[in-house]
């Protein structure tokens, strides 16, 4: 990920946006990171990489018994990350 400091960023804010479409970039203030730049795909994507990860996690509304069952199902066919 570039990084850039603020004064240059906002000198050049056309060029950084343009950058922006391919890859993250993070603005800093006094040397320490404030913002970051990117695009809207990528912001979709991490939006619904947020919303999976959500509902992955989100067992307490599942009873006892499909917790059980989940931890029993034969998941071979799927890939191992």
């Amino acid at each position: 990920m570039r990084t850039v400091k603020a004064p240059e960023f906002k000198e050049q804010v056309d060029k950084f946006a343009d950058i922006a479409r391919t890859e993250p970039i993070t603005v800093t203030v006094a040397g320490k990171p404030s913002i970051v730049l990117l695009s809207a795909d990528y912001y979709d994507r991490l939006r619904g990489f947020e919303a999976r990860a959500t509902k992955a996690i989100r067992t307490v509304d599942l009873s006892d018994d499909l917790i059980e069952r989940v931890r029993k199902a034969d998941l071979s066919h799927l890939p191992q990350d």
